[in-house]
Formats: structure tokens, sequence, C-alpha cells
């Protein structure tokens, strides 16, 4: 869940694997072992930051 502000450098690098996980989709197939699981990387050189999304069911 986001809170607050979010770096438009983090989004250019996570909402490729947000919207495939919208679609119950899986980019990571064969690279993690849960295919729920997909990892991301921030382009911003001075600051790099790896971001883990996971795609959870809710009700």
């Amino acid at each position: 869940m986001l809170h607050g502000k979010f770096c438009a450098e983090a989004w250019d690098a996570v909402s490729r694997y947000i919207y495939t996980a919208l679609q119950d989709g899986s980019i990571m197939e064969g690279w993690t072992k849960d295919e729920k699981v997909m990892i991301a990387y921030c382009n911003d050189g001075t600051r790099p930051v790896v971001l883990k999304i996971e795609h959870t069911d809710e009700e």
C-alpha cells in the first residue's frame, strides 16, 4: 500500500510491474521462486533503490 508522495522515477520503474500484477500476470516468471513477487530497480544513479512488489489477493 502506498502512502504519501511517490517518486516519479520509482513509479516509472514499477508501473509496468503494477499493471501486469493487476491483470494477474507475471513478468518475473523463472526469475523468482514466487511469481507474485516482482523486483524493480529505480534508475536514480545517486540513490539506487531496490523495490519489491508483491501481488496479494484481498477480499
